[in-house]
Order: C-alpha cells, then sequence, then structure tokens
C-alpha cells in the first residue's frame, strides 16, 4: 500500500510540471519552431528545443555577471610611515619608526564581508564590508618602542644585537566607497571605487629577537602604545576583471595628541583571492 501511494505521488508531481512546463508562453530562439520552453533561475536559463522530426534537446545559457566582488577577498600591500609632510624620511622624534621597506613590512587583510548597493544597476553604486587587517612594520634601526608615563619613544640599547624588531598592530576595518564598473561583464570591466575606511584597533604589539651575553632571546610586549583606537583613511581599489591595486593613506595620526610622533601609516597593495 505504501509503495502504491509513494509511486502516486511520484506521478502526480512530474505530470503536475510537465504541465506548468507547458502553460508557459515562451518564444524560441531557434529559427526551426515555437514551441521552446525556457526555465530561468538566478543567472541561468534553461531552453528545451522541441524537435520536430527529431528528439528534443537541451541548451544551457548561463548570464554573465555584471560585477565581481572588489573587497571582499583577501589583501597584501607593503605598509609604512609618512611624515606631517608626506616623506618618508621621518622627522628627528619620529625616527626610531623608520621602517625597513619590502617584504618584511607587510599588510595582510581577510575581508570577510561586502555589500553593494546600485545606484544604477551594477554600472555605480554605494560599497560597504568588514575585514580584519594585520600591519607589520620592520624596524631599521635597533631601537625599543617604548611606552611610559603617556608617551611613547623609542630607546636604544647597545648590549642587544636586534636580528629581528617589529611593530605591530591588528585592525578592523570598515570602507564606505563609491563604485563604478564600466563593462559588459565583470570579467571585462574596468572597475573603480573610492572613498574612506574606519579602522577600529583591536591590538598591537613589538617583537624582537636578539642576542645578549652570548645568549639568543625572544621579547614580545602586548601593549596600546597610546595608539588612536580608531582611524580615518582614504583609499582607493581599481582594476580590471578580477585584477584590483589598492591604496591608503591614514588621515589620523597613528598616536594620540601629544602622546607620540606625528607620523600617518600607508599601503599600498593588490587583491591576492576575492571571495
Amino acid at each position: 500500500m505504501k509503495n502504491s501511494i509513494k509511486k502516486l505521488s511520484v506521478f502526480v508531481f512530474l505530470f503536475s510540471l510537465g504541465l506548468g512546463l507547458n502553460a508557459q508562453e515562451v518564444n524560441s530562439d531557434s529559427t526551426k519552431s515555437d514551441n521552446n520552453i525556457k526555465i530561468s533561475f538566478g543567472n541561468t536559463k534553461v531552453i528545451i528545443i522541441r524537435g520536430e522530426d527529431s528528439a528534443d534537446t537541451i541548451k544551457v545559457e548561463k548570464k554573465k555577471s555584471q560585477r565581481y566582488n572588489h573587497f571582499a577577498g583577501i589583501d597584501m600591500g607593503i605598509n609604512g610611515f609618512v611624515s606631517p609632510s608626506n616623506s618618508i624620511d621621518l622627522q628627528k622624534d619620529a625616527e626610531f619608526l623608520d621602517v625597513d621597506y619590502g617584504t618584511k613590512s607587510l599588510e595582510i587583510a581577510i575581508n570577510i564581508w561586502e555589500k553593494y548597493m546600485p545606484i544604477t544597476k551594477e554600472k555605480f553604486g554605494l560599497m560597504t564590508g568588514l575585514g580584519i587587517k594585520y600591519n607589520g612594520y620592520s624596524l631599521k634601526n635597533d631601537v625599543l618602542v617604548v611606552n611610559q608615563s603617556d608617551s611613547t619613544f623609542g630607546v636604544e640599547d647597545p648590549t642587544k644585537n636586534l636580528s629581528k624588531n617589529k611593530f605591530k598592530t591588528t585592525s578592523l576595518q570598515v570602507p564606505f566607497m563609491l563604485e563604478t564598473n564600466l563593462g559588459k561583464d565583470a570579467e571585462h570591466s574596468f572597475h573603480l571605487a573610492v572613498g574612506a575606511m574606519v579602522n577600529w584597533r583591536i591590538g598591537s604589539k613589538t617583537k624582537q629577537k636578539y642576542k645578549q651575553d652570548g645568549e639568543r632571546f625572544k621579547k614580545k610586549d602586548k601593549n596600546d602604545f597610546n595608539i588612536n583606537p580608531f582611524q580615518f583613511a582614504a583609499v582607493a581599489r581599481l582594476g580590471y576583471g578580477d585584477f584590483t591595486l589598492y591604496a591608503s593613506y591614514s588621515l589620523t595620526p597613528l598616536f594620540e595628541k601629544d602622546k607620540g610622533p606625528e607620523v600617518y601609516p600607508f599601503t599600498v597593495g593588490l587583491s591576492l583571492v576575492s571571495f
């Protein structure tokens, strides 16, 4: 009895589906017949081409995406500091933050979410999202970054032969950007986004490796170092297809007012992976 009910249910479902498909009013893409059936879901269209003297054929068409995600993904860039005059040659009180530029001073950003709000469909709109970024600054000089009495400064220690001296920050970031996409589809489209980034510092530390009296040591110091908890940066992202370059320049000094030298973080990089 149960098997009979199951078979009857399957028959009713298939019969109803057949009626639904045949009840659709469709237009043919083929010159052979005007009785073709088109079924669309998402960016995919299935066309059943009715054959008069041959069996029916099925054609699947997939609509090309008009936009890739340009923020969600993994970014990597080279970062550093500039003085108030926008020079990487820092002023006297900030020389302890001189950066060894290259592969040792990197930003890694993992942007986990993106939301695009179209103004003119996919061609122009607003974009926001959420990410976490890690900024590592390899310091050029054998100087320890010290936070003492609400002041951050550098201290030389000639007894330590530093082989590694890094200053690191971890932040959450939220973009607010205007974005334009120029092209018929995302694969062959030029894209540009400009706007602002809000950064919220959630961690900072220094890390040193050194020799002292013939012995090797590792030292980590987790501290806020009087870093501004919130920073606002001007950002731009541009590219073609799924290739994206980006740059950011902080409009907020790294340290709180009168608690450290006036320097401004910057980063230039590219998107490695898009989500």
